[in-house]
């Protein structure tokens, strides 16, 4: 299970601060919810790109639940789960694409999170107006989608982040599984 922390610095400084972080102790499981610390249970490596010439390779600290066995991995807000470039950069070669006309990565990579976006902002509507939004947005999708995105830098990425990992069933950006599947009821 991912569980979002606001570590209140940027992708370089995390990682330069490395296992040095300070992460979060738990006293409730989320899986089992038994009230009881969680035990540090390692790190794992993973990559966080801010853009082609910024990689970086972070630590992520694991949690395990002695109650129930299962872990928990505290991920920095900057990040979504099974994305390798951070939240930031994401928006950034969309906005930048959409307004300016201007390519920050190759155009396969910006047409990967054009769809990816697109597929998703039905939902990304949806929960900016359970946050409180309501606002007219334009019809057009491109523009709508623009909107979106800027809303999202308003409201901050990092809040963001957390109260969709919240409320959605799936992560900002990921795949649905079932959009535009049929569904075929069985006896």
């Amino acid at each position: 299970m991912i569980y979002y922390h606001n570590f209140l610095v940027d992708v370089a400084k995390y990682a330069e601060l490395g296992k040095a972080n300070e992460f979060p102790e738990l006293d409730c499981c989320p899986m089992c919810r038994a009230k009881i610390r969680l035990k540090r249970h390692g790190f794992y490596k993973r990559n966080a790109i801010e853009s082609g010439a910024e990689i970086y390779r972070i630590p992520i600290c694991r949690l395990i639940c002695p109650d129930c066995g299962k872990t928990i991995s505290i991920l920095p807000t900057f990040l979504l789960p099974y994305f390798q470039h951070t939240m930031d950069f994401i928006i950034r070669i969309l906005l930048t694409s959409w307004i300016a006309y201007r390519l920050l990565c190759s155009r396969q990579l910006r047409r990967f999170y054009e769809k990816r976006a697109y597929g998703k902002l039905t939902e990304i509507e949806l929960f900016i107006r359970e946050q409180g939004n309501r606002k007219a947005l334009p019809d057009a999708l491109k523009e709508k989608a623009i909107k979106m995105l800027q809303m999202i830098q308003a409201l901050g990425k990092a809040t963001f982040v957390r109260r969709w990992w919240g409320h959605r069933i799936s992560s900002f950006m990921a795949h649905s599984l079932y959009h535009g599947a049929r569904v075929v009821k069985t006896i």
